[in-house]
């Protein structure tokens, strides 16, 4: 289990720290490595992003961060450890059905990063009615369907 000290970057409205590349090689590299990563006393599963010149790019969460007063510009020491979780949500059968129909739908979904199925899936189990559920399935396929890349035909 490498474990590593770096200074906490704000990237986009994210807080982060850039996994050093000796770290990279000692988790057995990849472009996208699934880790359970532990800071300020909490363990969180996620994923290192690459960062350039063999270096990763892992996000901490604002919540854990908050909770041990620690912010951009702080010091932070992380341990991480490869996971063997595959990080693939459970799809429910509901959006399942519904994305058989969605071919563009389908399509974005399926070739999307693991994080936005995981998110999809959370959003449509965390809603009390099934009403509520329905329209969040349907407001999903729209914005699915108009992320998809558009293909032409070949001529």
């Amino acid at each position: 289990m490498p474990t590593f000290t770096a200074r906490i970057e704000k990237h986009w409205i994210m807080r982060c720290v850039t996994v050093p590349a000796a770290v990279m090689r000692q988790l057995g590299g990849g472009t996208r490595i699934r880790v359970v990563a532990r800071y300020a006393r909490e363990s969180v599963t996620t994923t290192v992003m690459p960062a350039g010149r063999g270096r990763g790019r892992l996000i901490v969460l604002m919540d854990i961060l908050r909770a041990a007063k620690l912010d951009t510009g702080d010091r932070i020491e992380v341990t991480l450890l490869r996971s063997a979780a595959s990080g693939e949500p459970e799809v429910p059968a509901d959006l399942r059905q519904a994305l058989q129909f969605r071919p563009r739908a389908r399509e974005e979904f399926e070739n999307g990063p693991a994080s936005q199925r995981r998110w999809i899936v959370k959003y449509l189990e965390d809603t009390a009615h099934p009403e509520t559920c329905q329209r969040h399935l349907e407001l999903v396929l729209e914005r699915l369907a108009e992320r998809a890349p558009r293909r032409r035909p070949n001529h």
